[in-house]
């Protein structure tokens, strides 16, 4: 379990020769996976980070945006990994993430498996708090989750949040 935490290195595939991460369709790590986003007590995870019977961090905050809620969830703001999302449904979830960022404490953002909605809904947290690109926001989600890669559709939805909050 130790590796869970303290190494940003995750349980995937990358030809590094084209930088290019490969991930079985559907794989999520059965361990609990957290990586720190920055110098601030802001981190992404997976569904077995939000689930505390696996590990012994405490987070103040835990946003969930997968479709369940799980035993550390303080907020939940479900989300489809792909297309059909309202957009009420994508703002409320930046919002509370925003919210959360703002507050004194450690917020923990997760999805089923860390990789799209909790990049996503984290990456334009970051670029709408700090006043940067969604590119250099995910960017800086990648450094600490490489795999980190938001679907499209959810992708659309960032850009159109950022121009919409600009």
């Amino acid at each position: 379990m130790s590796d869970s935490w303290g190494d940003s290195t995750d349980q995937t595939t990358t030809d590094h020769a084209d930088d290019v991460l490969v991930r079985p369709k559907g794989y999520v790590e059965p361990f609990p996976v957290v990586r720190r986003i920055g110098d601030r007590e802001c981190y992404i995870g997976n569904e077995a980070a939000a689930d505390g019977t696996g590990h012994d961090r405490r987070f103040e905050f835990v946003l969930s945006v997968s479709t369940d809620a799980h035993s550390l969830t303080t907020h939940h703001r479900p989300l489809r990994d792909g297309p059909g999302n309202e957009w009420e449904a994508f703002e409320q979830a930046v919002d509370t993430a925003r919210e959360l960022f703002r507050r004194d404490g450690s917020l923990l953002v997760n999805c089923r498996a860390g990789i799209s909605r909790s990049s996503t809904v984290l990456a334009t947290m970051l670029a709408a708090e700090e006043g940067r690109r969604f590119r250099d926001a995910i960017g800086r989600v990648q450094q600490a989750r490489p795999a980190a890669m938001p679907h499209p559709a959810l992708h659309e939805l960032a850009v159109v949040y950022l121009a919409a909050t600009a």
